[in-house]
């Protein structure tokens, strides 16, 4: 990999503020002349890299899917065997882990955009095809391995991900953390029947 240059290192600095700065204000609220004033820059700096609130939410998708990605690369590095890798992936999947990982308010905020935005569209679909991909991937190489059963893992890895994608938009109605983590256990459970995970 190469080294990141300045302008990389600027862009990604302003992302994280604008981030932070829709977690504090909410997506709706928040501008450029909040996020400069965050960063104590004047708002051109931001103009010069990111030409429109459009172009920095776009930029915050693409920066959510390098952290969603984080979590496949942990729990490659902290295992040898892909039995392992699997579970441990599934229940970081299920987890706070990666309820954590980014805002929930935020994410439906520019999730709505979708609606109107064609590029926001385009982006969020790289989401969930990217993930879906790379999990099906390793659902290959476990079926491969007689690790899980099932006979279609794309098809597998299609319902696993909109279990996640329920799974999360129900438990943020649940007022008790008690409540939200039973749910996620049993969505778990469910994932790892829907792949056939050999005990």
């Amino acid at each position: 990999m190469g080294i990141e240059s300045i302008s990389d290192i600027r862009k990604r600095e302003i992302v994280k503020a604008f981030y932070n700065t829709a977690i504090r204000e909410g997506l709706e609220n928040t501008s450029i002349a909040k996020i400069a004033k965050s960063l104590e820059i004047q708002p051109s700096l931001i103009i010069h890299y990111f030409k429109s609130k459009d172009e920095l939410v776009t930029a915050l998708i693409d920066h959510c899917l390098e952290l969603y990605l984080q979590i496949f690369e942990k729990a490659y590095a902290a295992h040898d065997s892909k039995s392992e890798v699997l579970k441990s992936l599934l229940h970081s999947m299920f987890s706070k882990d990666w309820d954590a990982l980014f805002d929930d308010g935020v994410y439906y905020s520019a999730y709505a955009m979708v609606f109107r935005e064609p590029d926001i569209r385009d982006k969020f679909s790289k989401i969930h095809q990217t993930l879906r991909s790379k999990f099906s991937l390793l659902l290959q190489e476990c079926l491969s391995s007689g690790i899980i059963s099932c006979e279609e893992p794309e098809v597998a890895a299609h319902h696993v991900f909109s279990l996640v994608d329920g799974t999360y938009f129900y438990i943020n109605m649940l007022s008790d953390e008690a409540s939200q983590m039973e749910h996620l256990l049993m969505s778990e459970a469910l994932a790892l029947e829907i792949i056939g995970f050999k005990k």
